[in-house]
């Protein structure tokens, strides 16, 4: 049962005109009073990354009492918060409470209840827990000509050594990695969720459809027994099951995306970001009768992970919320969501990168542009403030992988020049930027330090068919 639950159930068991208990309130935290969060784990770390703490989104319900005091972790935000909360709320705000990785933080409440004359003290406990290191770690590594798709793993330390499971796979398909599993969405004509296990060499544990036709193009893992998947030609999000027995078990149920289409009825539903207990989907809105031009400006419909509802729609500055294999971002340090908006493909000028606050549902408006980094970008990576990655298709159609500065929107380094796609950049657990280098007659995976965008592979690692998506096995 969450906390939020249980606080309801508490107040109906109250007798009438009784006021509500003083409780603390942890997005993400299933026991009341204590929250355990791992580095970077969406559902509990506002910031969404690895970054060596973990921010928790702390609220307090003072349950009618006027007078609370505050200690520890987080007192003088939640002191300001307390002076802030006007009826008919009944909790805070929720204030960001940053643990460092390895630490805990200790915070307590005291209230005088007005009626009875009581004391009640409450105590909160936090916990951010290490990731594992990435000494073992792998990547999955989709490979493809797009007419046979496969995967490889490579080790994430040098040697770097391939390996190439067994599973076959579709060939238009993006991989994910989220607990103790691996997820490849096999999307156009491909129309299903396959579920991988690591421990037995990538051995399919479930493969499912999503409908024929449907053409899935992400999922989101919010538990090992609920999982969200994006539809590209359909109307409908999917709720499923990814550790059902069987298929007879995979479907849970639907949220139906069509009231923020365009005219065509087709949202063109594509990644998602989980945010504590929100979950947020990209719609492109775009005009089939006219091949896929946009057809005005993106949003992002938020749903409330407990019921499935809807409830929220953030329209974005620009059009076509394009993410081909990356998911949505979330930026270091803000916990924002990045969202790269490319307005039409065909031309230059009229898209960029957009922070969306995912606590007040705020779209902020560009920060980088499409002129700044000069081409539509088809995916990036912010590694920090001042350093970011991206692959722009240039006006000669060229594809570049580039060093961008963030805070000053500039362009520092060009780092490769394609003819040929680069598909896919992600960063590795020990912070290396890895680039899917879809160049022939040798196509492979290229390394480079952030620290100084120096190359450290001298030639692409070979991992047979070219690379498309990368995704990190701890």
């Amino acid at each position: 049962m969450t906390l939020l639950l249980a606080a309801a159930l508490l107040s109906l068991a109250l007798p009438a005109g009784a006021a509500a208990p003083l409780a603390w309130r942890v997005t993400g935290a299933e026991t009341p009073g204590r929250a355990v969060c791992l580095d970077g784990d969406a559902r509990c770390d506002r910031d969404g990354t690895a970054d060596g703490a973990c921010t928790f989104g702390v609220a307090l319900c003072p349950g009618g009492a006027t007078s609370v005091r505050v200690r520890g972790a987080g007192a003088a935000a939640l002191r300001r918060a307390l002076a802030a909360l006007a009826p008919p709320a009944t909790c805070t705000a929720e204030v960001a409470v940053r643990v460092r990785a390895g630490r805990r933080a200790r915070a307590s409440a005291a209230a005088r209840d007005p009626t009875s004359g009581r004391t009640e003290r409450r105590r909160l406990r936090l916990a951010c827990v290490r990731p594992p290191r990435p000494h073992a770690a792998r990547a999955v590594i989709v490979t493809t000509d797009f007419e046979t798709g496969l995967l490889a793993t490579v080790g994430v330390r040098p040697p770097h050594r391939v390996a190439h499971p067994a599973p076959p796979i579709h060939s238009d398909a993006v991989v994910r990695v989220a607990g103790e599993r691996v997820y490849v969405v096999n999307r156009f004509l491909g129309d299903n969720l396959q579920v991988l296990d690591p421990v037995r060499g990538l051995a399919t544990l479930l493969e499912c459809s999503t409908g024929p036709g449907s053409n899935p193009h992400d999922v989101a893992v919010f538990a090992p027994d609920k999982a969200y998947v994006t539809r590209y030609d359909a109307k409908e999000l999917w709720v499923v099951d990814p550790s059902a027995a069987s298929c007879a078990g995979f479907l849970r149920g639907t949220v139906d995306l069509s009231p923020w289409a365009d005219a065509d009825g087709i949202p063109e539903m594509d990644q998602m970001a989980l945010v504590g207990d929100r979950l947020f989907v990209s719609l492109e809105r775009l005009d089939r009768t006219r091949r896929f031009a946009p057809a005005g400006r993106s949003r992002l419909a938020v749903l409330d992970t407990a019921s499935d509802a809807v409830v929220g729609v953030v329209e974005l500055t620009g059009a076509n919320a394009f993410g081909d294999s990356s998911g949505l971002a979330r930026e270091p340090g803000s916990g924002k969501l990045v969202v790269n908006e490319a307005g039409d493909i065909q031309r230059t000028g009229d898209g960029g990168l957009e922070r969306v606050d995912p606590f007040t549902l705020t779209a902020e408006g560009f920060f980088v542009t499409e002129s700044d980094l000069r081409g539509n970008i088809t995916d990036f990576v912010l590694v920090s403030p001042t350093k970011g990655y991206a692959i722009v298709i240039d006006e000669q159609l060229r594809n570049i992988l580039l060093a961008f500065d963030p805070s000053e929107r500039v362009v520092t380094r060009r780092l490769l020049t394609r003819t040929q796609y680069l598909p896919d950049i992600a960063l590795a657990p020990d912070g290396i930027l890895w680039v899917a280098d879809d160049s022939l007659p040798a196509p492979g995976i290229r390394l480079f330090d952030p620290r100084d965008d120096r190359e450290l592979t001298r030639g692409a690692i070979d991992v047979g068919l070219p690379p498309f998506s990368i995704g990190f096995i701890p």
